[in-house]
């Protein structure tokens, strides 16, 4: 698994949980962390004005093991 595998399993969750219908996924930043990627990103839904940042910790499966949202504040 690459930083890109970790973005795209990231934008899956999303896509996967059903939270969100129709959003904009932007990557900031995917990083390794020991075994696990860190990604960062920002998840704006179509219906809304503002984006949520958020924290994603991607295992080497592209296992989701960790989401936390981060403040609203820019980058």
């Amino acid at each position: 698994m690459d930083a890109r595998d970790a973005a795209i399993a990231a934008k899956k969750y999303f896509q996967d949980t059903k939270t969100l219908t129709k959003f904009i996924f932007e990557t900031v930043s995917a990083k390794r962390d020991a075994d696990n990627w860190v990604v960062i990103c920002l998840v704006q839904d179509l219906f809304e004005d503002e984006s949520k940042k958020f924290r994603l910790i991607v295992n080497g499966e592209g296992e989701i093991m960790e989401v936390e949202m981060l403040d609203k504040s820019p980058i």
